[in-house]
């Protein structure tokens, strides 16, 4: 009886142990995520940032395989480019909404429709964060996350009409 007892108890040791190692990768993955998008926030306040490229496929094209962010940097089928980003008005505002942009991480990647590259003074990449037709899914640099916040919608609201 009490070697059943202690096999129960050690069994229920690993399992929770198990549970909250995976917890805490989860939440680690997500805060190191979440990191980017505040560290691209931070350069935009700083003016740090001096190009952003917009990329999208549209909507309404359809394809046999999911859009990854790899396939629409290579095969965008509209680009806008923002030359200078400080202290303009998409600077400044993009700051604000990625400041309120929230990310929890995904298994899987959601098929990409648009892209916003962040690249810093020296023109070096600084950041990329990708949606999906919705808004609701996407990536952040190859990590798969969903969204939480008003950033798609800005991107929505003010690019789709330049990509008609």
């Amino acid at each position: 009886m009490k070697s059943q007892v202690l096999v129960y108890v050690i069994v229920i040791s690993l399992l929770l142990s198990i549970t909250l190692f995976a917890g805490n990768e989860i939440m680690k993955g997500n805060s190191q995520v979440q990191s980017q998008i505040d560290s691209i926030a931070i350069k935009l306040s700083k003016y740090e940032i001096g190009k952003i490229e917009i990329l999208q496929i549209p909507p309404r094209i359809e394809t046999r395989t999911r859009i990854t962010p790899e396939m629409l940097e290579k095969s965008f089928d509209y680009k806008l480019t923002i030359s200078d980003a400080r202290g303009g008005v998409y600077g400044d505002k993009l700051a604000e909404l990625l400041k309120t942009l929230v990310v929890q991480p995904r298994s899987e990647m959601a098929d990409i429709r648009w892209g916003i590259i962040f690249y810093d003074m020296n023109d070096s990449r600084a950041g990329a964060i990708y949606f999906d037709r919705w808004g609701r899914n996407g990536a952040v640099g190859d990590v798969p996350v969903s969204f939480k916040g008003d950033l798609f919608k800005w991107l929505d609201g003010n690019c789709s009409r330049c990509f008609r």
